[in-house]
């Protein structure tokens, strides 16, 4: 339950984002996650978020924020140690969250 609110507070959030962008053309959805199918029409995952930044020049600082899906939890702290490594500042943001579909 706990994780659904998370969904949706994070997917309400980046409505609220985009709306508030409207220049901003948000990448095309549907690409499928690579989770794995447990018992009945549960479908598991393993969500990735990451935000950081790095120093660009005269105290510019490039902030970027991924996310993405995994199959495994191994495979999203990989994803993480190497976005860390792009885009070391702090503050910082990075989470492996398991994500069950029903």
């Amino acid at each position: 339950m706990r994780t659904r609110f998370k969904l949706f507070l994070s997917l309400s959030f980046l409505a609220a984002l985009v709306g508030a962008a409207s220049a901003w053309t948000p990448p095309e959805v549907g690409r499928a996650c690579p989770g794995t199918r447990g018992p009945g029409l549960r479908h598991e995952a393993v969500a990735g978020n990451f935000l950081g930044g790095r120093a660009i020049r005269n105290g510019l600082v490039d902030r970027k924020s991924f996310q993405s899906c995994f199959a495994t939890t191994d495979r999203c702290e990989a994803w993480l140690a190497d976005k860390a490594r792009q885009f070391p500042l702090v503050p910082g943001f990075a989470t492996c969250t398991r994500v069950v579909v029903r």
